[in-house]
């Protein structure tokens, strides 16, 4: 997890801020593991590893210091899968039968910590024709709910094809903001 701040427009030059966060009131709150340093050294941001997402709201406690004057804190209660950045699906494969001229579309769901059901999430494909080394417009974008394949109906069985793919949440506690896309993907002659 990434968190960035701002200093504040009024706050002297020495001064310096800490982040404490705490994932639910049962949980001890916890300093920055890793701070993110600005041109003076001052902290404005803080990166965590391993975070887990709860179903309550997460609360935030910024601090600062300063030898010249008293800094005001800023503090904010966050659901943190609402500001959740998905990653995109994995393993992307795309199979073709020749005869029947549509391809199967495979993936695995992003991993998040706190759900691992599929119906929780919906998959944007976009498809285009490849031309040379040239991606040409976007002729296929289509959102699909839930499930981890999709059948994809080839116009041209003689070209090659680019597919990405991007996520963002239905249902359950995942945020609805659509996230990164994949890698491109290539199939087709």
């Amino acid at each position: 997890m990434n968190c960035t701040w701002q200093a504040g427009k009024d706050a002297p030059g020495d001064t310096q801020y800490f982040l404490y966060w705490q994932n639910s009131r049962y949980d001890d709150a916890m300093e920055c593991e890793l701070y993110i340093k600005d041109e003076n050294g001052r902290n404005t941001g803080c990166r965590f590893q391993n975070v887990r997402i709860e179903t309550e709201k997460a609360y935030f406690l910024v601090n600062g210091s300063s030898k010249y004057s008293l800094i005001r804190f800023y503090d904010e209660y966050i659901q943190l899968y609402r500001i959740e950045k998905l990653m995109p699906p994995s393993n992307i494969t795309v199979n073709c039968d020749e005869i029947k001229n549509d391809c199967i579309i495979q993936w695995q769901r992003p991993q998040i910590s706190h759900s691992n059901k599929d119906k929780c999430f919906k998959y944007e494909i976009n498809i285009k024709y490849k031309v040379r080394e040239i991606s040409s417009p976007t002729f296929n974008t289509n959102t699909y709910e839930g499930g981890n394949s999709h059948t994809f109906q080839r116009s041209n069985t003689r070209k090659k094809y680019l597919l990405k793919m991007r996520t963002a949440g239905s249902a359950c506690l995942v945020s609805p903001a659509w996230g990164e896309w994949s890698a491109p993907v290539e199939f087709g002659k």
